[in-house]
């Protein structure tokens, strides 16, 4: 009996302690579940966040006083936008829609200017060469900023191409220039800025002529060019001469027929001609009913007798002359008395003259033509349905005769203008063209909300509801454990006999569904003995009982 109760108090030990440690696990157990349905919850809460946020793509890194503008005009057009540092990120389905509008409003990111290497230390003693660049880039920055100033012009760059002297005069080479410009938004240099710009970068650098400096914005287009020939600068610009016109012309089209048909219902070009041809005339003209006398010369000589002879003031170194015979006297007289007479007369007249010079006027317009479509008029028909009817020549030829006047139609010059009433083909322009469903803007959105969905619910379904059950209902998941424990477990014949000699067969069978039915123990002895008996005799039995025991704490 002693012996019996010994083994009574250890086996009521062995349960409490065994007892102490389920209860421990059990809290664990529920501990780990409750953190795993925590961390599943917030899986699931940061993917629906992660599918209702936007993908964001920077815009580029942007120096402090470029990134202040940049952001005030974000705020002002209502952009949403990430700031990291000085990087700028929006929304990847705006990207290029807000780059171009930074674009247009003369914001886009500035390039690096490469510029460091001429301002870094570079130590004891500095090259000439390394002198030479460091004051052409201080002249580019003068010259930068000085073009800066102008209304139109938000950031400008200079690059100066000057070579180095030489003591041969056949072996100089002229310097040259390059100017970028940056416009502000919705401004456009005119002709007379782009001179401008080109005088003050020629007049600040030494032998710089002004046909050597090109002028371009920040759209590529060229303002002034330093690389063509002459011919070539003239044709371009005679081109866009025309260009302008042509647009002046539109202008004053649209100004006349858009409020009388509308916008919509009416298509105009014009092809104008011009004439750039520089002529000069000199012209002289007389007046031979005028005649002045410009200038007159006279000359008259007479002389008669013999002139004096001899040499003046020697009468002295002279023989005395011959003495006069009376006899002879007269025929002396006679043959002594000579005569000489001369006239010439020289007399200019100038007529009257006019002298004229004419160059005629360049950029001339030499003949124009104007063609104008005009839609039919949509009405009403009989039958209730919309009906496209021409336009009557009466309202033509008023169309007609508004445009000549407004445009300065002049038949001698051989201008021609065509108005016509054709029925427009607007259908095509309203038709909707058929997009792939995978590139439409709401599929993507679409597909990543319900990847975030899918997930979700299959967390919910493998995780959470597992856990949740297991946290509200912890007794049916023990009962079934306890089944398969039981359920797997092999008594043997061993066992089964001696069950059958201490027991009666009455109280060991096997139920319905093929389970084994233990005799019913109600006292300690009976259940001692069952104990005894199963671990005496099946070792591996009970320790997997123990094990089945272990796996439901867990």
């Amino acid at each position: 009996m002693v012996s019996l109760n010994n083994d009574a108090d250890n086996v009521e030990e062995q349960k409490s302690g065994f007892l102490n440690a389920v209860s421990s696990a059990e809290v664990l157990r529920q501990g780990a579940l409750i953190l795993a349905l925590v961390i599943c919850i917030a899986i699931t809460i940061i993917i629906f966040l992660w599918s209702r946020e936007p993908e964001m793509r920077p815009l580029g890194q942007f120096e402090t006083e470029q990134l202040i503008e940049t952001l005030d005009y974000l705020d002002a057009q209502k952009i949403e936008y990430v700031l990291e540092q000085n990087v700028i990120k929006v929304p990847a389905d705006r990207y290029q829609d807000i780059k171009l509008s930074l674009a247009r409003g003369g914001l886009s990111q500035a390039p690096t200017e490469g510029s460091e290497i001429l301002l870094q230390d570079t130590g004891f003693g500095v090259s000439q060469r390394m002198e030479t660049e460091r004051l052409k880039h201080s002249r580019e920055q003068q010259l930068a900023r000085t073009i800066e100033e102008l209304n139109t012009v938000s950031r400008a760059r200079v690059l100066l191409a000057i070579p180095k002297q030489n003591i041969f005069a056949r072996h100089t080479k002229e310097p040259s220039a390059t100017v970028v410009v940056t416009l502000k938004r919705g401004r456009m240099l005119t002709a007379e800025e782009t001179d401008s710009i080109v005088d003050i970068v020629a007049s600040a650098v030494q032998g710089l002529s002004p046909t050597r400096v090109t002028v371009t914005d920040q759209n590529g287009r060229l303002l002034n060019s330093g690389s063509q020939n002459s011919l070539s600068a003239l044709s371009r610009k005679q081109f866009e001469i025309e260009q302008k016109r042509e647009d002046e012309y539109l202008q004053k089209i649209n100004a006349i027929l858009s409020p009388v048909i509308g916008m919509e219902n009416y298509t105009a070009q014009v092809d104008v001609t011009m004439d750039f041809t520089q002529v000069q005339e000199t012209q002289k003209t007389y007046n031979p009913d005028l005649p002045a006398i410009r200038s007159e010369m006279l000359i008259e000589e007479n002389q008669t007798g013999s002139g004096p002879v001899g040499i003046p003031g020697a009468l002295s170194n002279q023989p005395p002359l011959e003495s006069d015979i009376p006899e002879d006297a007269a025929n002396a007289r006679t043959r002594g008395a000579t005569g000489r007479s001369s006239k010439e007369q020289t007399r200019n007249y100038e007529l009257d003259q006019t002298i004229s010079h004419k160059q005629n006027q360049t950029g001339v317009v030499r003949r124009l033509s104007v063609s104008v479509a005009v839609d039919y008029i949509r009405t009403v028909g009989e039958d209730g349905t919309m009906q496209q009817v021409p336009r009557s020549q009466q309202a033509l030829v008023n169309l007609r005769r508004l445009l000549q006047g407004g445009i300065g139609f002049d038949m001698t010059r051989g201008d021609t203008l065509e108005v016509v009433t054709i029925p427009f083909n607007k259908q095509d322009e309203f038709a909707a063209t058929e997009v792939p469903i995978y590139e439409q803007e709401w599929f993507q959105p679409m597909v990543k909300t319900l990847a975030a969905m899918i997930v979700i619910i299959v967390l919910i379904i493998f995780l959470v509801r597992p856990l949740l059950n297991k946290l509200l209902s912890p007794e049916d998941t023990t009962d079934e454990y306890e089944e398969d424990a039981l359920g797997g477990v092999d008594l043997g014949d061993e066992a089964l006999d001696m069950l059958n000699t201490e027991f009666d067969e009455k109280d060991i069978g096997f139920s319905a569904d093929g389970t084994l039915q233990l005799p019913d123990l109600h006292g300690d002895e009976d259940l001692l003995k069952a104990v005894r008996a199963l671990v005496a005799n099946e070792p591996e039995l009970s320790s997997q009982v123990v094990k089945g025991w272990l796996l439901e704490d867990e």
